[in-house]
């Protein structure tokens, strides 16, 4: 459970380096340098000690990274421009949870108890409260289409979890179980090849429409800007979030992982109030409560 409350800390650092590397290059271009850093980064650490592959679970942690990383991370972004970042944060960390639950209870015949699925519930009711937005849309094309990408992250991030579990257990039943660091580097390594090819494919008109700033384009000086953010959203998102994420489900269900994690966006609500002046409303501090007081009583009854 610590390592589930680390992962979202970590997440929800991201998520704010993402947002300012992404108004710098897009959302496909940042999204590829952060993996291009964290590979790296977890390469230098996991290489050395004699580990990376050396696990029988390790096509299982790529498959999940492909699943989860490449398929779920492309879908989220084609999602953010359609739907703003609190409609799809709330779809994807409310539909991920039920769907992990529902596909490992399917595929592992893992249950949860009654207590755990209603704090895990409860939790996400407070998600879904505090991230609501406050006006109704229509349902138009590019909404719909928008719904459809956040959906798919979801379920794309669901599988990934779950193969994360069967990978730990083909590991244990083999050679060794990998730690957090080494099943994080598998997976990245999975999902880089789908997100290269989608930053390959959309990188012209990324450069062309993507700063949004007035300013004549200029790649490389972008980059620059861009960077410190990069290399922060890689090490706490990627590095450091998806190492402790791994060791979370090395040791918890996946639907109750989740559940936790959904807490990252209330844990961005302080940050974006700090370093972007985004005050939180009355509701959002009701949810915010709503799911801490959920997530304390799941690790009460866990």
């Amino acid at each position: 459970m610590l390592a589930a409350c680390l992962t979202t800390i970590c997440w929800a650092a991201s998520a704010v380096f993402a947002a300012r590397s992404s108004r710098l290059l897009g959302g496909t271009e940042a999204n590829f340098w952060r993996l291009t850093v964290a590979l790296v980064l977890l390469g230098l650490w996991v290489l050395p000690r004699g580990r990376g592959l050396e696990n029988d679970g390790w096509p299982w942690f790529a498959l999940s990274g492909l699943v989860g990383i490449g398929l779920g991370d492309t879908a989220l972004f084609q999602a953010l421009p359609r739907l703003g970042p609190r409609l799809t944060i709330l779809l994807v960390t409310c539909f991920t949870p039920p769907a992990a639950a529902v596909l490992e209870w399917v595929w592992l015949e893992t249950t949860l108890r009654w207590d755990q699925i209603v704090c895990g519930l409860c939790t996400l009711g407070g998600v879904a409260l505090a991230l609501s937005p406050g006006h109704g849309r229509g349902a138009d094309s590019g909404w719909m289409a928008g719904v459809s990408w956040a959906l798919a992250s979801a379920v794309a991030g669901a599988v990934g979890a779950v193969l994360s579990r069967v990978a730990y257990g083909i590991a244990a039943a083999g050679s060794a179980v990998p730690d957090g660091a080494t099943a994080a580097f598998e997976r990245v390594l999975g999902g880089y090849g789908v997100v290269a090819l989608a930053w390959y494919w959309g990188k012209r008109a990324i450069f062309a429409t993507s700063t949004g700033t007035g300013q004549p384009d200029d790649p490389a000086a972008r980059r620059r800007r861009a960077a410190p953010w990069i290399l922060g959203n890689a090490v706490s998102g990627l590095v450091l979030g998806v190492s402790c994420y791994q060791w979370a489900l090395s040791q918890l269900p996946a639907g109750i992982v989740l559940a936790v994690v959904s807490l990252t966006p209330l844990t961005i609500i302080p940050l974006a109030w700090w370093l972007e002046g985004d005050r939180p409303t009355t509701r959002s501090l009701i949810g915010s409560i709503i799911a801490v007081a959920s997530v304390i009583g799941l690790v009460l009854v866990s």
